[in-house]
């Protein structure tokens, strides 16, 4: 992972940064693009949520597929066909920009996260080059099979199914509480958590709008104390920052891609509420 902030010294980096704009509005298309229009950054490019962050089809099912290697990749190579660093951004406690730098890592290819303030790229002044790229045709071939990805990044419904009999791999459910718990649930047509999962709220990992590597520290030996951990949120997009830190804490987790909308899609699978065991230790630890 490369990750950098307002802290970053601007000449540890390269001169030739392309500013990659992730802004975005869940599902909203002609919302995003006037957000985008109505507050343009100078010389960036901007990059629409669907084909390129999610699409159909793809390797999963669930409300927002993980795009195919053939789309990342075609992107990625138009980005970069002058030259040139990927810096991606968003706005503060986001997760589009996350969401794209998981798919390009995931698929190999190279970017770096802006992880502070759109006000804060003031630091690297004199460090960005403006991009002329046009983004590539959106018809692309698909062929939905998982080729090219990284297995040790991504988890599929199997592998999660198997984690439910196995005490050593952690499922982490990273809705608000009230979804997780079964309370509400304002988007899947279902209510409640896979079952054995605990909650880590996507919120928690935030500090000043920015994603906190420290935020979990206080967990690390829980967490520490699985071999593996999986993590998902309603349908693969905002469980990605909560990924990022985890990763960033040198612990070995995964993204389950289709994330709930995905596991409600077996009727086979069943769906717990309420508090499990596990995660009232979470709870209590945290008090």
């Amino acid at each position: 992972m490369t990750i950098i902030d307002g802290s970053t010294h601007a000449g540890d980096l390269p001169d030739d940064l392309i500013l990659v704009d992730c802004r975005n509005v869940m599902d909203d298309m002609e919302t995003s693009s006037r957000k985008v229009a109505a507050h343009p950054l100078k010389g960036a490019v901007h990059i629409p949520q669907s084909p390129w962050m999610f699409d159909s089809p793809g390797l999963n099912r669930g409300r927002h597929p993980i795009p195919c290697r053939s789309v990342v990749a075609a992107l990625h190579q138009t980005l970069k066909q002058e030259g040139g660093t990927l810096l991606l951004l968003d706005d503060e406690k986001q997760f589009f920009h996350t969401r794209l730098y998981y798919l390009f890592w995931l698929y190999g290819l190279d970017a770096l996260l802006w992880n502070d303030s759109i006000e804060r790229l003031s630091s690297l002044s004199g460090k960005f080059r403006e991009s002329a790229a046009t983004l590539p045709a959106e018809d692309l071939e698909r062929n939905g099979t998982s080729d090219g990805a990284d297995k040790n990044l991504l988890a599929g419904m199997d592998a999660v199914k198997a984690a439910a009999d196995d005490r050593d791999v952690l499922l982490i459910d990273v809705r608000t509480r009230a979804r997780y718990l079964g309370e509400e649930e304002p988007i899947d047509r279902k209510m409640g958590h896979i079952p054995g999962a605990v909650n880590i709220p996507y919120g928690d990992i935030f500090r000043s709008g920015r994603m906190d590597f420290n935020a979990l520290e206080d967990m690390r030996s829980f967490l520490g104390s699985f071999r593996e951990i999986i993590v998902y949120c309603g349908s693969g997009m905002s469980a990605t920052p909560p990924f990022l830190v985890l990763r960033g804490m040198g612990l070995p987790a995964r993204l389950y891609g289709g994330s709930f909308s995905e596991w409600i899609t077996d009727e086979a699978n069943s769906i717990e509420t309420g508090d499990s065991p596990l995660n009232e230790r979470i709870v209590s630890q945290n008090e």
